[in-house]
């Protein structure tokens, strides 16, 4: 799997502030990683943060949309006779 996202690598070419890039370069040499190491982890790391925010959103939403189903169909399921058992 490794080589297949060596393969898959393109070159972009992006702006930056002065101010970022001495943050990335201060941060870079903590972690003992070189720019665009950092660069390349800090990206994976917000898509897969943006990811999962997508889908707890859409299982929020989904909950939401069937709470009246569900609610009013909880009473089908209650086999209980009403003497605390």
């Amino acid at each position: 799997m490794a080589t297949e996202l060596a393969q898959t690598k393109k070159r972009i070419n992006i702006e930056l502030s002065g101010i970022i890039i001495g943050k990335l370069d201060k941060l870079a040499r903590k972690a003992d990683a070189s720019r665009a190491e950092l660069i390349r982890s800090l990206i994976s790391e917000s898509l897969v943060r943006k990811e999962k925010e997508g889908i707890e959103l859409a299982m929020k939403e989904g909950y939401l949309a069937n709470y009246g189903f569900v609610k009013e169909s909880n009473s089908d399921w209650d086999f209980t006779s009403g003497d605390g058992i």
